[in-house]
């Protein structure tokens, strides 16, 4: 396939081209992660009250937070450490 006529950029502008968008990018990244951190920080403190207070009102509800209900716990083992440790027990009855 033939080029257009016409002029078209040299290479070495395209890539100086790019290159200056790497440095821009990266240093804008670079002085925003400071300011996502301090307000990560802010937003976890500010957080600390509210955890309170909702501890406190589900202890007054009757709730207890400390031990999950037998309904909620769930197995997650997966299903094949789930079938040795049944094999082992099944080998075990046996005896």
């Amino acid at each position: 396939m033939k080029s257009l006529t016409g002029k078209s950029r040299p290479k070495w502008l395209a890539i100086a081209g790019q290159a200056v968008a790497i440095a821009a990018f990266v240093s804008l990244t670079i002085s925003i992660l400071p300011v996502l951190l301090m307000i990560s920080l802010i937003t976890a403190l500010a957080l600390i009250p509210v955890l309170r207070q909702l501890r406190k009102e589900a202890q007054r509800s009757g709730i207890d937070l400390d031990v999950p209900a037998r309904e909620q716990m769930v197995d997650v083992t997966p299903l094949h450490r789930r079938v040795v440790k049944e094999f082992w027990s099944f080998r075990q009855r046996r005896r």
